[in-house]
């Protein structure tokens, strides 16, 4: 679905990734960690056609990345919602500006709203909602196009832990509902070790491909109830030791 094949990206004398070689299956979810400032957030921008690569290709499935595409979508890390529109109405958004078919999209982002736990919260502007609150309503956003690739750049950073946590259970109900491939850059391990299939640990600047560690542990995870397992305790001790 995803291949990056000898990728890099510069930014004038100051090289952000340096020969990155990834493949991402489709369907699959993948995190990204490593230090602040190897990269992570660059690389989904290549991916998404938001940045040129200085060298290398970028292909989401099979054709080069040029340009950005309605099939990728990109959440970032504020949920970014017009203040003057409801939820509905901010999940609608990017089916307004591609003048898509209103009716089926009005009654998919109602039940994205439902999934994400916002029954109830539909005629709510974003002044109405907490934050937690606020970045679901910007992943039904995500996901209303039914996107075949789903970038997120550390979606839940600004949140506390235990809002963090709920989230990231209610986005692998959602991926486990309706997979699409999922690029997830975090700085929390737990995070990656409960969402991902597989692990990305890049090098600091300039960020390389250090190791891509299988989290092979049967889903569903939670950090509550999967915190014990000595595979989690594995993974989690194994990825602090690379990024140390």
């Amino acid at each position: 679905m995803i291949t990056l094949s000898r990728v890099s990206r510069s930014f004038g004398a100051v090289a952000a990734l340096e020969e990155i070689d990834l493949s991402i299956a489709e369907g699959e979810f993948v995190a990204v960690i490593g230090r602040s400032g190897c990269g992570k957030s660059t690389l989904l921008r290549l991916i998404a056609g938001l940045l040129p690569a200085t060298a290398g290709t970028v292909t989401v499935e099979g054709t080069p990345v040029t340009a950005p595409r309605r099939s990728i979508a990109l959440m970032q890390q504020q949920p970014a919602l017009l203040p003057w529109r409801t939820a509905l109405d901010n999940v609608m958004l990017p089916v307004e500006i591609a003048k898509l078919p209103r009716p089926p999209h009005r009654t998919r982002a109602a039940e994205l709203l439902d999934a994400a736990g916002l029954a109830g919260f539909h005629d709510r502007h974003p002044y109405e909602l907490s934050g937690g609150m606020q970045q679901r309503v910007a992943l039904c956003r995500a996901l209303i196009q039914q996107p075949r690739v789903l970038l997120m750049d550390e979606p839940f950073s600004a949140l506390d832990a235990l809002t963090r946590e709920d989230l990231a259970a209610q986005l692998q109900d959602l991926h486990l509902a309706r997979p699409a491939t999922t690029v997830f850059v975090t700085h929390s391990i737990q995070e990656a070790v409960l969402l991902a299939d597989r692990v990305v640990v890049l090098t600091p600047r300039p960020g390389r491909v250090r190791k891509v560690l299988d989290v092979d542990i049967a889903r569903p995870r939670s950090l509550g109830h999967s915190a014990a397992l000595p595979a989690v305790a594995e993974c989690v001790a194994h990825l602090h030791d690379l990024l140390a």
